[in-house]
């Protein structure tokens, strides 16, 4: 019996060490989104805000917009296509592009058509609209708008390490382009860049 007690005791300290061990005190607070925090070299939400703000005004000032809008008499309709991260590090482009896409919408020259995933949704609602809900309230199937062109883009990295491995220099490219869908011209493109230091 006290062979079973020690057992039981022994067990109850191990997870006791084992809980206290997953379990640090964390020191939370909250700061500013808008300021500057960088615990290591990869790419941050800083470096998104700074793509984001370059794209923006970029794309706002160069004459595609006016162009487009001096033929048709109407904004351009634009969607969101795939940005290929080429990097070794987990990158969510989305960080930089739902940013591009909101100020863009807002400037008033150009609209959005949504992304795929949240068509299939609208799509799949519109069907049980058929199925379910008063006909006096259903909305047309096959409205849906098209788009002019589509944003696709790419990340792309160089990293470089000192020889006794104590500096860091990373070196993160990101392109976009929008693209013209009848035609497959590219009627903007722009990239930006963004380097950092570590050192140890």
């Amino acid at each position: 019996m006290k062979h079973a007690t020690h057992i039981i005791a022994a067990s109850a300290a191990a997870l006791v060490l084992t809980t206290g061990a997953c379990s640090p005190n964390w020191k939370v607070k909250r700061i500013d989104p808008e300021k500057t925090v960088d615990l290591d070299y990869r790419f941050d939400d800083e470096d998104a805000k700074q793509i984001a703000r370059g794209m923006i005004e970029d794309a706002l000032g160069k004459p595609w917009i006016n162009e487009y809008m001096a033929v048709n008499e109407k904004r351009p309709m634009v969607v969101v296509g795939n940005v290929k991260n080429e990097t070794e590090d987990y990158i969510n482009p989305d960080l930089f592009t739902d940013v591009i896409q909101e100020e863009l919408l807002n400037s008033g020259k150009v609209r959005f058509i949504a992304e795929r995933d949240l068509r299939a949704e609208l799509r799949q609602e519109r069907i049980e609209d058929l199925e379910f809900r008063d006909p006096a309230t259903i909305k047309n199937a096959a409205m849906e708008k098209g788009a002019d062109y589509m944003m696709l883009g790419r990340i792309k990295d160089v990293k470089e390490r000192s020889v006794d491995q104590r500096q860091v220099v990373n070196f993160y490219q990101v392109t976009l382009e929008l693209i013209d869908i009848e035609t497959n011209e590219k009627v903007w493109i722009e990239s930006r860049e963004i380097k950092k230091t570590a050192k140890r």
